[in-house]
């Protein structure tokens, strides 16, 4: 009987094919435009880690903290609206990307989660390393499948490549967001050594790695703007625009010019959150107002400026002096979102609009406006932030409002601005001024959790302009393996951090009455010096004592690394300042 051919698609060593499975897999990837892929180390992802590394088209990262490299991946994610591969190994390995999921899945920030699994036979049965990951992340995924175990053939390539397909699509869909998928590997995980004949030929990965789609960009898909919807929200000649959280897809600008089209279409005020671009594009905006958590505190303004309807887009601001007195309104509410979800926790009379901002700025008609309505709220905001301003000037002490006020203004143009969550977020809300600086401004505010706030500022800042991070101490502490990340920085990030010695947001609570459990559980007091911190992590430090020094250390940033600027402030102070910014006469 003679010698038979040796085929492509015969049978050979494991680690060929898997090296062949992982290899394909992050071809498809670049194909479809994936430029990153943050791994972290382990065994059973051997496959697609050393496909990543060896990949020229592909960036791989390596971050030892899988919590971190969630956090890195998804704050690359959020300024390039791109979707970041995570690559991590099996048990609990994946459970710590959870806290990532959660908040891509409530922000809408596309991931593509690449968890490496054990094959079945080695699952239910006390193997090391594994736990259940079929369906680890539930709803939290726009997308889950478990890939079937790599085998080289055809179909079985095809089947592989379609699947990458359809995961990055939905990551990208107009209802973006994270999606898992689970591969399970069996044993040997290394890239083959042996001197077998090559496992598949050149032509054949070739035709398995061709996509026929676009490229790695946003996929909306356009909403149908109800005309009736329309016209019972062009009706209205006193209403209000309410600007929550938006990262909009279409550039900043573009999105500042889109409202203030609406805002002179319908003759309304917008009230704009700092967590979307209209404050650092305030000049194509005359009706922007900024000032409202500060005005509507005050009884007669709150009764005054009461609207007949309420166009909210996005999810609502941070303030919630603000959200308390939109409830209260008894007005008509429009709720423009490009994603279909729920943005209105008051649970008021809506209209939902399914459409962002361009669309309803090219669909709507000019009106005949209330002149005077839009004015009047402007000239309220304009008078409240000359109050505000002159106090800031005048003010010497370190109040923690007042890093928001200076960074504002003394920034460089253009410069790329990560808000923790907590006061970090809120100071900035009350204090951030409007002007043209075109600052772009991001935040963990899908869930509102400071978890991995230091890790997303570095992603952020991956391969982009010199960015910054202002946090206060607990949650940079909280996330302070991040700094193992900073060594994979390719950029610069200037992380300013508000070192008030606990959890300032809890002075604000009804339960700072409750001393002395306050202090010990809600306030969480710290003593971690951290100029040592950095030092044992080669990170510079600096401690900035006047407001002189942190204007210089802030209007030119570095080019390249981490540092860290500390301002140490007083929690009871800082909490008697605000009540003084916020009640002006």
């Amino acid at each position: 009987m003679g010698e038979t051919e040796t085929k492509p698609f015969d049978v050979v060593a494991r680690s060929s094919v898997n090296s062949v499975w992982g290899a394909l897999t992050m071809e498809v990837l670049a194909r479809l435009g994936v430029e990153t892929v943050v791994t972290s180390p382990g065994s059973r992802s051997t496959p697609l880690t050393v496909a990543a590394a060896r990949n020229p088209r592909i960036e791989a990262l390596s971050i030892l903290d899988e919590r971190s490299a969630g956090f890195y991946a998804l704050g690359l994610a959020k300024r390039t609206h791109r979707p970041v591969a995570l690559v991590c190994t099996s048990g609990s390995a994946a459970a710590n990307y959870w806290p990532a999921v959660v908040e891509a899945s409530t922000s809408g920030t596309p991931l593509l989660l690449l968890t490496a699994d054990r094959p079945p036979e080695l699952r239910d049965c006390s193997s090391g390393q594994t736990i259940d990951q079929l369906k680890l992340y539930g709803a939290y995924v726009r997308f889950f499948t478990e890939l079937a175990l790599p085998e080289v053939s055809s179909g079985m390539l095809a089947y592989l490549r379609q699947t990458l397909v359809h995961a990055v699509n939905l990551s990208m869909a107009s209802d973006s967001g994270p999606v898992h998928l689970n591969v399970p590997f069996r044993d040997p995980l290394h890239p083959g050594t042996d001197n077998l004949k090559p496992v598949v030929d050149a032509a054949t990965l070739e035709a398995a790695s061709t996509v026929i789609t676009r490229p790695c960009e946003a996929v909306f898909c356009g909403g149908r703007l109800d005309q009736v919807a329309l016209e019972r929200l062009s009706s209205h000649r006193k209403g209000i625009i309410v600007v929550g959280t938006e990262n909009p897809r279409g550039g900043d600008e573009d999105f500042s010019d889109a409202v203030a089209m609406i805002a002179d279409k319908l003759g309304w005020p917008v009230l704009a959150d700092i967590l979307n671009p209209l404050r650092n594009h305030a000049g194509e905006n005359p009706a922007l107002i900024t000032c409202y958590d500060t005005f509507l505190r005050d009884s007669v303004h709150s009764n005054h400026f009461r609207p007949t309807a309420v166009l909210q887009m996005g999810t609502l601001p941070t303030s919630k002096v603000l959200r308390a007195w939109l409830g209260s309104l008894d007005a008509v509410s429009f709720l423009l979102t490009s994603r279909p979800f729920n943005t209105d926790p008051l649970h008021r009379i809506a209209m939902p609009l399914y459409g962002d901002a361009h669309e309803l700025a090219e669909h709507l008609q000019h009106q005949s406006v209330e002149s005077e309505w839009a004015k009047t709220w402007a000239v309220l905001d304009r008078d409240t932030r000359s109050s505000i301003d002159a106090r800031m000037e005048a003010m010497d002490t370190l109040f923690e409002g007042k890093v928001s006020w200076i960074l504002s203004r003394h920034l460089p143009v253009g410069t790329p601005v990560f808000l923790a969550s907590s006061m970090s977020v809120r100071y900035a809300e009350y204090f951030w001024s409007a002007g043209n600086r075109a600052h772009s401004i991001f935040c963990n505010r899908g869930a509102n959790g400071i978890d991995g706030t230091l890790s997303s500022a570095l992603g952020l800042a991956h391969r982009g302009k010199p960015a910054v991070l202002l946090t206060g101490d607990l949650a940079f502490l909280h996330d302070s393996n991040g700094l193992l990340a900073a060594r994979q920085l390719k950029g610069s990030l200037t992380v300013v951090i508000v070192n008030n010695h606990g959890g300032g947001i809890f002075e604000h609570l009804p339960v700072a009455q409750m001393d002395p459990a306050f202090e010990q559980y809600f306030a969480t007091p710290q003593d971690v010096d951290l100029a040592k911190l950095c030092q044992a992590h080669t990170i510079s430090h600096q401690a900035v004592t006047d407001w002189d020094s942190l204007i210089e250390a802030v209007s030119v940033l570095p080019q390249a690394g981490l540092r860290v600027l500390e301002i140490q402030t007083n929690r009871k102070v800082d909490k008697s300042a605000l009540s003084y910014f916020t009640q002006l006469p």
